[in-house]
């Protein structure tokens, strides 16, 4: 997978290689990441019915790169708020934008 993490004019290209599960039961979305600076980072995505709409709650467990004293540092102060959640919001609000298109039966 690929994004472009925007700062300004500028964007940042990123990419990472995992694996998926679906499990229809909960409802969720399970990723292991395998390739790429987030290698070893477990994301669940869960969705809930709630009202007319649905809920939907990322989860990212991650210790960081294994990059010697600085690993755990650069994935809580750089990596997971600026890249992570800035990609995955991203993602969500442009999932949404597609149900809701599709539900209002637009192509």
């Amino acid at each position: 997978m690929a994004a472009y993490r925007p700062f300004g004019p500028v964007n940042w290209p990123t990419w990472w290689l995992s694996l998926m599960e679906i499990d229809r039961e909960r409802p969720s979305v399970r990723f292991r990441h395998i390739g790429g600076i987030t290698t070893g980072m477990d994301v669940e995505w869960r969705f809930s019915p709630e009202g007319s709409g649905t809920n939907v709650a990322i989860v990212h467990v991650w210790d960081g790169p294994r990059w010697p004293v600085i690993g755990g540092i650069a994935a809580t102060r750089v990596i997971g708020p600026v890249f992570i959640h800035g990609i995955a919001s991203r993602t969500l609000a442009g999932l949404a934008r597609a149900a809701e298109s599709a539900s209002r039966g637009v192509k």
